[in-house]
């Protein structure tokens, strides 16, 4: 299975992403690295297309030595592609020689390791200096940044962000790009009042999630919300839902999509329109979502609330209140509560696979019966949905 980790900039945008590859299970041995590398390339061009899966975005591939000398026969954008050099390379003449070949066609390097800090030939070539900052003493930290700093072709990549809190610290000592499983992990809340945007929000999923609410309510619900009653009239006439008349009103909308299809883009669009959010924490509830919509459609179950499971997980990152709390002000059922809060039932399961997915957690990445194949499939068609419905948002 090939997925990606997103890179982000200190204004918490996606810069790019890392590929990373794990081998089927059952597979005779692990991979060498640079069988590893070839791996990757070829699932993400070949079965996704690698422009398409990284959404136009900046791509980094790890690559050995070995690797370095037959890129060049590969066809990649260049412009896009980051080589991600191993730590401890011995920077011979021939490796040098061809490291700025690669750099002349428009391929950026990253390099990282104390080690390679001795390579002065290599520091004049890198575009990023990565450093994992859990392996690194404050002041070295420090005296490292200053020495790096002489060297102004050199961007900072902070790696294995742990929380907001070291995000933001890292970002002020000067981090061009940090990365980690920092946005989608638990956090402790203090509950507080919502602000006066976030309760309407909350007020108008608890209309659209009851399924005792009249459809004359609901429409009545949406239209009072000018901005998103225009959102949700624009994104059912675009080609993405392919209707074959336009649709002019919220209540042919309804008619037209039916009850748990306005619930569930209803709700996409209300949070996606919290604006003090950045668009990388709703991409991680729209990918949660449709990733358990996917896992229960290809195994043959019912998929009516997965939608619902994997987006109301995100709702403590998107409102910053304790999860337990919305949860509780929301007319869910108490199976759909328990799939998200103690991840029971199927449901929990497919959250479960879908939040294994986000953290690189291989050996957990299973749901049903659902085969290597069928995995790599899923996440592929959640990854291409979700870009396709965050630039909808």
């Amino acid at each position: 299975m090939v997925a990606r980790q997103p890179i982000y900039n200190s204004q918490m945008g996606v810069f790019g992403y890392e590929l990373l590859f794990r081998s089927p299970a059952g597979a005779s041995e692990a991979l060498k690295p640079t069988e590893a590398t070839a791996q990757v390339i070829a699932s993400t061009i070949l079965e996704f297309g690698l422009e398409k899966f990284v959404h136009n975005r900046n791509v980094v591939i790890n690559v050995t030595p070995a690797f370095i000398d037959v890129i060049s026969d590969i066809q990649l954008p260049a412009h896009k592609v980051i080589l991600d050099i191993p730590d401890n390379l011995v920077a011979a003449d021939k490796l040098v020689s061809k490291l700025e070949e690669l750099r002349a066609k428009g391929y950026r390097l990253s390099i990282g390791g104390l080690s390679n800090l001795k390579e002065r030939q290599l520091l004049p070539l890198a575009d990023i200096f990565r450093i994992d900052v859990q392996q690194i003493k404050v002041n070295q930290l420090d005296a490292l940044i200053k020495f790096l700093r002489h060297y102004k072709n050199i961007a900072l990549q902070a790696l294995k962000i742990e929380n907001m809190e070291e995000f933001r610290s890292y970002r002020d000592k000067g981090f061009e790009f940090l990365q980690g499983f920092f946005l989608g992990k638990p956090r402790v809340y203090v509950s507080r009042d919502l602000s006066a945007n976030k309760l309407a929000i909350l007020q108008l999923l608890t209309t659209v999630n009851n399924l005792d609410t009249p459809i004359e309510e609901l429409e009545q619900q949406i239209t009072r919300d000018v901005s998103l009653s225009y959102k949700l009239i624009k994104l059912v006439n675009a080609p993405f839902f392919g209707v074959a008349r336009e649709v002019d009103s919220i209540k042919q909308a309804i008619v037209l999509l039916g009850r748990d299809e306005i619930r569930k883009w209803v709700s996409l669009l209300a949070l996606g329109g919290m604006s003090d959010e950045p668009a990388a924490v709703m991409e991680i509830g729209v990918f949660r979502a449709k990733m358990c919509e996917l896992l229960a459609d290809r195994a043959g179950l019912p998929k009516d609330s997965y939608f619902t499971v994997g987006m109301f997980s995100a709702l403590d990152i998107l409102m910053k209140q304790p999860l337990k709390n919305i949860l509780s002000k929301l007319p869910l059922s108490d199976s759909v509560k328990a799939a998200i809060l103690e991840r029971r039932g199927t449901m929990g399961n497919a959250l479960s696979c879908a939040l294994a997915v986000e953290n690189a957690q291989w050996s957990d990445i299973e749901f049903a019966d659902l085969g290597y194949k069928d995995l790599s499939e899923v996440y592929c068609q959640a990854v291409q949905w979700t870009d396709n419905m965050i630039g909808q948002l």
